[in-house]
């Protein structure tokens, strides 16, 4: 009998041939593993040195199986549905009352948490297990049945739902003491303000404002350069600086008065989040979706 350990060491890479083989794209692969077109491409090139031979021709356009790659898809390919087949039927019958939800790290801290007790309370019979993380899960792959997304364009799921539409503007403390009276936009040149760096587009930053404003942007070092989102707005909070936020992050700091928007401020429409129902037929899925597209539409 072959070394199980030994011979299934590429477990991982078996399974995203098996994507790019059913899509003959690396690309459309990609989107569905929820991993980069660069990942594909190395995944499948340490899967060809392991077998020691080449499972795809590649052109400049398109892909195709060699005969080594179709031999492999034709035994491969079922036996991995099958055993995922397997899995999700020993779990579905253990786990009938468990919802898997996945978003992100702002999200989930200043939206979605604060309001899960009302859930929990409706449907105390519901098992959640809430995966908090800032990069895209394949969803298949980790069991999630929820999740909610942030992006300009509709998830390439089935079963998609646009939530909110997030919009920013200049948010302020009232323990932050102000330099200006903040009545105009040329004020904020002379504010203390919080930066975002990293992963954030430009649309969350501030320098995409004052141009939008018609204004040079000032230094970021006259301010404070933070990497998280979640860092910010706690910064913001504390009376560090003016942030960049705004609906649905900070409703809640709105309306308890931790935080106020200055008035009169462009406001800048940016992208969606999206609610994905990534379960079959999941009745503590349904519930999930039916209740917060409910609490949603009681804003």
């Amino acid at each position: 009998m072959a070394n199980l350990r030994k011979t299934l060491s590429k477990l991982p890479q078996l399974v995203t041939f098996e994507a790019a083989s059913r899509h003959l794209n690396f690309t459309r692969a990609s989107e569905e593993l929820g991993i980069t077109r660069v990942s594909v491409s190395r995944q499948i090139a340490d899967l060809e040195e392991t077998v020691g031979t080449r499972l795809f021709h590649r052109d400049h356009r398109k892909v195709s199986l060699t005969q080594a790659g179709r031999m492999l898809e034709a035994e491969v390919n079922p036996a991995l549905h099958q055993i995922a087949s397997a899995i999700q039927r020993v779990t579905s019958a253990q786990h009938d009352n468990r919802l898997t939800l996945t978003t992100t790290s702002a999200f989930a801290t200043y939206w979605l948490m604060p309001r899960l007790v009302d859930f929990k309370t409706r449907h105390p019979e519901t098992e959640l297990n809430l995966m908090v993380t800032d990069r895209y899960l394949d969803l298949s792959a980790e069991g999630v049945d929820i999740a909610i997304r942030y992006s300009r364009n509709p998830p390439a799921f089935s079963n998609v739902t646009p939530l909110m539409q997030e919009v920013v503007f200049p948010v302020v403390s009232p323990r932050y003491t102000a330099r200006t009276r903040l009545s105009d936009p040329e004020d904020l040149l002379h504010e203390h303000l919080l930066h975002l760096s990293g992963i954030y587009r430009p649309g969350a930053r501030w320098p995409n404002w004052f141009q939008k404003n018609g204004l040079q942007p000032p230094a970021e070092s006259k301010g404070v350069v933070v990497n998280t989102y979640i860092n910010m707005l706690q910064a913001a909070i504390e009376g560090q600086g003016i942030a960049l936020a705004g609906h649905p992050l900070v409703d809640r700091y709105l309306e308890e008065g931790s935080l106020s928007k200055i008035e009169g401020m462009l406001e800048i429409k940016r992208d969606y989040f999206h609610l994905i129902n990534a379960s079959e037929g999941h009745k503590e899925a349904a519930k999930f979706c039916e209740w917060i597209l409910e609490t949603v539409q009681k804003k």
